[in-house]
């Protein structure tokens, strides 16, 4: 392995400890590395926010290719042991620490509104795949990250794909599972465990309207001629109560009270997206690491097709993987529901 700081200075990877990891529900590729701090690494004189890159062999053809391209987040240094720790983020890390003000009109996708934020932020467009669905309109007040992560929610909660983001020197949206090569991990697996819960499970939705307004005066305990207005507490309306699996499993009910459900078709397509019998996920260590995996990539376990949803590589001779996958529409579920 070869890690590469700012832009030019190349170090020559050995036995150090190494490790990346993802998760489809954060954002920015981590890069954790430990190194000797050597004459030549201090003379080198990393700052955080320097370019840290890392090459490996691509797992199954050997070619050296980039498997980590990010900005050098936090730096740890032990005087004693003469051990530098360093922790690299994936550079999409910059839209989930700055904030900004968006009115989004009725009818954009997430892709639009996406490319929107990179023109006025001067992020580097890569490929923004059109998502297809119209949004509703919104005011957000939030993290860019935050913006977009709803955006991409909502396109999955009205029925289309599910999306990602991801970022090396430009800013990708991906959708989940649309990777060319979907490697079979069956002879690689040293221990794999399943989860069967009922955590999170929703058998009954009741969705609400919008709440009533009214106001009522009366007067003023005090003072009979004054009066003054207050708002009368009233419950807010219900558009419908849906229900699946309540027999099997009980009543697990989940409120929706949202001001973009305002007609019973909507009210059941959400309820649709929020039913759940549970969670049910693998997780799988391997005995080889295949670098190039991402979360969002779809893998092959025991013929059934599965969606990573974390992942940590353990780099270097030897490499091994952990990696948590999730049926598509458990992902759907989990991670874009709410």
């Amino acid at each position: 392995m070869e890690l590469v700081l700012k832009n030019k200075y190349k170090i020559q990877i050995l036995s150090e400890s190494v490790t990346l990891k993802e998760a489809i529900d954060g954002i920015a590729y981590t890069l954790n590395i430990s190194l000797i701090e050597t004459q030549e690494l201090e003379s080198i004189g990393i700052n955080k926010g320097d370019s840290i890159e890392l090459f490996d062999n691509e797992f199954g053809s050997g070619s050296y290719t980039q498997v980590f391209n990010g900005i050098i987040w936090e730096i740890n240094k032990n005087k004693k042991s003469k051990k530098i720790t360093i922790t690299g983020k994936e550079r999409t890390v910059v839209i989930e620490e700055s904030e900004d003000e968006y009115l989004w009109s009725d009818g954009q996708t997430a892709s639009q509104r996406t490319k929107i934020i990179c023109d006025d932020w001067g992020i580097p467009i890569g490929d923004l795949i059109e998502t297809g669905t119209g949004l509703a309109k919104d005011k957000r007040k939030e993290s860019l990250y935050g913006m977009i992560k709803k955006d991409l929610k909502e396109t999955a909660q009205k029925g289309g794909d599910l999306y990602k983001l991801r970022m090396n020197t430009s800013l990708d949206i991906i959708k989940l599972g649309s990777n060319e090569t979907i490697y079979k991990l069956d002879n690689i697996i040293e221990e794999l465990e399943e989860k069967d819960s009922l955590d999170g499970a929703v058998t009954q939705v009741k969705v609400l309207g919008k709440e009533d307004t009214k106001k009522k005066g009366r007067k003023s305990e005090s003072d009979s001629s004054s009066s003054s207005n207050e708002k009368e507490l009233v419950l807010s309306p219900i558009i419908g109560v849906f229900k699946k699996d309540t027999e099997t499993y009980g009543t697990l009910q989940k409120i929706v009270d949202d001001d973009k459900v305002d007609d019973y078709a909507k009210a059941q397509a959400k309820a649709n997206c929020l039913f759940s019998s549970g969670e049910s996920s693998k997780t799988v260590n391997c005995c080889k690491d295949i670098n190039i995996l991402r979360s969002g990539d779809k893998v092959s376990i025991y013929d059934e097709e599965v969606i990573i949803t974390d992942i940590t590589h353990n780099l270097g001779s030897g490499g091994k993987m952990t990696l948590t996958v999730m049926k598509i529409d458990d992902v759907r579920r989990k991670f874009y529901s709410e």
